[in-house]
């Protein structure tokens, strides 16, 4: 899922991954503090913060300017349900939105659509502070609505288990980057879950079970009850689809919008298996040998005369690497690209074939002849630094915030290694994947006994307005097959499918489906179904000049939709730089000369 966003890397990996980074000496913007300023703290963030004064929690919507063109706020909202918001049954969720193009007034003005950017554990705040300028030339009518979920980044009580972030990165949980299926690998990720949850259950005491799935869905109903409006406009993405099937189950009724996009089985999800999530993992694979291959070395590097020799090069430099890994030395970094960084990064490439699948081909031919340059410049960006003050970057998305949604929602695990290791098996036969997929599944083997007495689906309902549901043909994550089952299960929903590869539709330029999304947004009306939609680019192997070859054939809506979605799509790729895959093997040194 993902956005291992679901993106889905930075979360499901973070746990399990050696960590060593000391600090870049580099000057950064200053950061809007959600809590107190500290103004010593280097921000991880590539977005121009601008410091506003602190903001308070209330049961109303009390926006402050924030971030330049922005408000933020935040909403208490009851930790537990089942009892009133109280001094000691509070939770506060941070809220961000970008203000429709039109006034509130106006007729024009069409409301919140709320965002859900996966994860899980990923920040709604972050994703529309990246995507909303962009994503409001399509919705421009609509306030973009980004929020934290709770226990996750600026929303409190949070979950995090450590004194302070440091202490978090350099943790001894840190190992493997990828659970490979020796008694070893499998070993070491155990041990990981089990330490985990002892902390999660000692420091987690009087919120841990309230931090799940369904009180999310419940706290996007508080949002919209402060906001003034009775029924839910939503846009969720891989693991923001589990959240939007959860609401849409729960209050069928109270739907006026609904798009999932990369859809997960939601009865797979909660039952923590996992391994359906990869069945359309070899056809992206193979969509890069074959790919490649027609490309011709000009615009994929990494090429051979045919696919099938593509593939025996790459499973051949995966073993060179376990033996022979490559040291990199930059100005200011020391990195070693073994067969895990690399592993990791094949991966991560598979969820945006569009804007990493050339780059890659191009690192992957330099590291063959033994230059790792590339492939570190690529994916191997430091995701962790040292602070002036050990307690900065309070506000930060920290790994423990996936497992504790994930373990919450999950049903319960034996803590038996003997199970994790069948668990990692049966995934190893539905893709070669399941190395860089387990750790969701066998991190959860330590988590502490908690009530399971909420929601559990059926995640089924004659929704108030039909949903939209966006499939890719092929998604490493979240297959066709999903979006399949989760649309039966909501009548009068339809399916779209974009055919094209990667990890929901937004990682690949359509303007097919930015104008489907646009006209069921403003208007309601669905496509029909069995549409499909195609990208606007043929292969990711494209060169450089190829957006403006075609765009003299376009009309000037048509350009401007293609420009968003290309931002948006590369946006979406930069991500992966927040993918802990460089933690696996990255030292950053301070400014000075190596030799």
């Amino acid at each position: 899922m993902a956005g291992v966003s679901l993106a889905v890397f930075k979360l499901t990996l973070a746990i399990f991954l050696a960590v060593a980074p000391t600090a870049l000496a580099a000057s950064t913007p200053p950061t809007f503090d959600w809590g107190s300023v500290r103004p010593c703290a280097n921000s991880s963030s590539d977005l121009f913060f601008t410091h506003v004064p602190q903001i308070s929690s209330s049961e109303e919507l009390s926006w402050q300017e924030c971030y330049n063109d922005f408000q933020c706020t935040k909403l208490k909202v009851p930790l537990n349900y089942s009892s009133p918001i109280s001094d000691t049954n509070t939770a506060s969720i941070a809220i961000l939105r970008r203000q429709a193009n039109v006034s509130s007034s106006s007729q024009e003005y069409k409301g919140p659509i709320l965002f859900n950017p996966g994860g899980p554990g990923e920040s709604g705040v972050d994703e529309v502070l990246r995507i909303g300028e962009q994503m409001s030339t399509i919705l421009g009518e609509f306030d973009l609505v980004g929020f934290d979920p709770r226990g996750i980044a600026r929303s409190t009580p949070k979950a995090s288990y450590f004194n302070d972030v440091q202490r978090a990165a350099f943790t001894p949980l840190s190992g493997l980057s990828i659970t490979n299926q020796t008694d070893e690998g499998v070993g070491r990720t155990w041990a990981g879950a089990q330490i985990l949850g002892k902390l999660a259950g000692e420091r987690g005491k009087g919120f841990l079970e309230h931090l799940t799935t369904p009180n999310t869905a419940r706290d996007m109903r508080s949002i919209l009850k402060a906001y003034g409006q009775d029924k839910l406009q939503y846009w969720g993405i891989s693991y923001g689809s589990v959240l939007g099937a959860t609401y849409a189950a729960m209050f069928p009724d109270k739907i006026e919008r609904m798009i999932i996009d990369g859809v997960a089985d939601s009865d797979d999800y909660f039952s923590g298996s996992g391994a359906i999530d990869l069945v359309d993992a070899e056809k992206v694979m193979e969509s890069f040998y074959t790919g490649c291959a027609k490309a011709g070395p000009e615009n994929c590097p990494f090429h051979a005369s045919d696919a099938a020799t593509i593939r025996s090069n790459l499973e051949a430099l995966y073993e060179k690497l376990r033996t022979q890994p490559v040291p990199v030395v930059t100005s200011d970094a020391i990195a070693i690209i073994d067969h895990a960084f690399v592993r990791i990064a094949v991966w991560t490439a598979l969820h945006y074939p569009f804007d990493l699948f050339k780059p890659l081909s191009a690192g992957l031919a330099a590291l063959a002849a033994g230059d790792g340059s590339i492939m570190f410049s690529l994916f191997g960006a430091p995701s962790a630094e040292l602070f002036c003050d050990a307690k900065a970057h309070t506000d930060d998305v920290v790994f423990e915030g996936t497992f504790t949604l994930v373990c919450n929602d999950y049903v319960p695990f034996s803590n038996d290694i003997n199970d994790s290791k069948k668990a990692l098996e049966e995934m190893a036969k539905v893709s070669q994947f399941a190395d860089t997929w387990a750790q969701l599944r066998i991190g959860c083997s330590g988590w502490p006994k908690i009530p399971r007495n909420d929601f559990r689906g059926p995640w089924t309902g004659n929704t108030s307005h039909p949903i939209l549901v966006i499939g890719n043909t092929a998604d490493p994550a979240t297959p066709m097959v999903s979006a399949k089952k989760m649309s039966s299960g909501f009548p009068n929903s339809v399916l779209l499918t974009q055919n094209s590869f990667g990890h929901t539709s937004m990682v690949e330029p359509s303007t097919c489906t930015y104008k489907v999304v646009r006209e069921y947004f403003t208007s309601g009306a669905l496509p029909a179904p069995g549409t499909i939609c195609q990208p606007d680019f043929d292969t990711p192997f494209r060169p450089d000049d190829a957006a403006e070859q075609t765009k003299r054939s376009l009309s000037a809506e048509d350009v401007q939709i293609r420009e968003v979605a290309s931002q948006l799509s590369a946006n979406f790729a930069k991500r992966r730089h927040l993918s802990p895959l460089s933690l696996r093997t990255l030292i950053t040194l301070p400014d000075i000369p190596l030799l």
